[in-house]
């Protein structure tokens, strides 16, 4: 930063002339309010980011014995603060003057008066001072500039336990259930179910009622309860998770149920089969009363072992999609098929092929605007890892520099994981308040790969779901 000698005179003058006409007849109006009012950075070439800095006056700070200026949204990962043209404004202002830290700088001098066309390094803390038009009147800020010290857009991947179960479960299935996760199993004779308040400590539970030998993959939250259908015949239901019992129903139309498909504009959805064996849609209000729609499914749409999400569009119109699965006549499908509404269907696998190695027991969640895909691949049988960003038209390499998963889960490629976005409001002792408080986690739980099944749990998260306030500033003074 330069400061001629000619600066500094012109500015006493300023505040020189201001001061002489207190005392003088003179009419001119003089201010003794040095208030801040607003601070723009402008931008240039090299820091395109500056310009977004919205900075806002924050609370008296009893330390520091002065008001803050701070931008609360942080400038993006990397931005270059260290030579920033500032514009403050002030309600009247005959001089403003800088003061800086004599920590780890190379400034020569501590302070320096506000010209407009300096560059003034805001890597740390820095204290302005500015004197009310009156020349008396002063009043001074400090000016902490955030920058986000982490990328926003890399996604930290890590294991939480290695082995949370010793069972040789047949199904297994994990679920979101308001503020816990819950981890099913059965083995075919008995059910068994681990529950955790933040995705790294679990705890066995006693679980009742719930079907031993029949697949969890469609067990789905609705309406203040979690359902999942016993082998394309009854529904079972929970109000805690805890204690299952057979539902009672009512049905507009004489047919049995496939497989719970998602819940769409408050409506729970299902595949079920008529007694002329045809395949349809049905819908329920609240779990109870169903209503089979009109027509039958769309061909080479799966009845069982599918993967489906349901999701807000940017619009805000709900959107539902549906990966792999088996059709009716026991084929192994790649189809991806979408819906708004539950009546018109798209398949999207006819013009976009960018997820046809897909194998069966895929998961599959919306995350960030994002669909992610988890499993196996049909070709190689290594670990398949793909992410859509266009409401599952096309897919690409989740694999990528800022979203890679670990090497030794890649090295586990299996079927049937269980894939969740979790915010945990409790904290885990694995790892710092700050980084765990109002995280939306992904956990990936379990799965099996032949005749091995595991119940390893990994969560990863992206930065910018875990943002608190980060600052570049270390230093007080």
């Amino acid at each position: 930063m330069k400061f001629t000698f000619f600066r500094f005179i012109l500015l006493f003058a300023v505040i020189a002339f201001f001061s002489s006409c207190l005392n003088s007849s003179d009419s001119t109006t003089v201010s003794s309010n040095p208030s801040f009012s607003s601070l723009v950075f402008k931008a240039n070439d090299s820091i395109p980011y500056l310009s977004s800095a919205k900075f806002t006056l924050s609370d008296y700070d009893v330390l520091l014995k002065d008001s803050i200026i701070i931008n609360v949204d942080s400038l993006p990962f990397k931005t270059r603060i260290d030579s920033v043209y500032p514009t403050f404004s002030f309600k009247s202002s005959a001089g403003a003057k800088l003061y800086f830290p004599l920590i780890g700088y190379k400034y020569k001098k501590d302070s320096a008066w506000i010209t407009g066309t300096d560059t003034v390094d805001f890597r740390q803390p820095v204290r302005v001072r500015n004197f009310a038009t009156d020349g008396i009147a002063h009043r001074d800020y400090i000016v902490k500039t955030n920058v986000h010290r982490v990328d926003p857009e890399m996604y930290v991947w890590g294991k939480v336990s290695d082995d949370m179960s010793s069972v040789n479960a047949k199904y297994q299935k994990a679920i979101a259930i308001g503020d816990n996760l819950y981890y099913y199993q059965n083995d075919g004779s008995n059910s068994y179910l681990y529950t955790s308040a933040d995705g790294f400590s679990w705890k066995a539970q006693s679980v009742t009622g719930l079907p031993v030998n029949t697949p969890l993959n469609d067990m789905i939250q609705f309406n203040g309860q979690i359902f999942v259908s016993r082998s394309g015949t009854n529904l079972y239901a929970s109000s805690d998770g805890l204690s299952w019992g057979q539902k009672t129903i009512t049905k507009s139309d004489d047919f049995t149920f496939q497989s719970l498909l998602f819940v769409l504009n408050s409506q729970l959805w299902a595949v079920v089969l008529a007694n002329d064996n045809t395949y349809h849609f049905a819908i329920s209000n609240d779990g109870a009363t169903w209503n089979m729609t009109k027509g039958t499914i769309p061909d080479n749409f799966p009845v069982s072992d599918f993967a489906a999400v349901s999701f807000s569009q940017p619009t805000g119109k709900a959107k539902a999609v549906v990966l792999s699965g088996i059709s009716a006549n026991g084929t192994p499908l790649n189809n991806r098929w979408s819906t708004e509404d539950g009546v018109y269907w798209v398949d999207f696998s006819v013009e976009n092929h960018t997820l046809d190695t897909l194998a069966l027991g895929v998961s599959v969640i919306s995350y960030d605007r994002k669909l992610l895909a988890f499993g196996k691949r049909t070709d190689n049988g290594k670990t398949y890892y793909k992410v859509s960003k266009d409401d599952g038209l096309s897919w690409g390499n989740g694999d990528s520099v800022r979203n890679v998963l670990p090497e030794a889960l890649k090295a586990t490629p299996r079927s049937y994981s269980s894939m969740v976005v979790f915010k945990p409001k409790a904290y885990s002792t694995s790892e710092s308040k700050t980084d765990i408080q109002g995280s939306n986690r992904i956990f990936i739980i379990g799965g099996k790969s032949g005749s091995t099944v595991y119940s390893d749990v990994w969560t990863g998260k992206l930065n910018r779901k875990n943002f608190l306030l980060q600052s570049t500033s270390q230093y007080y003074y």
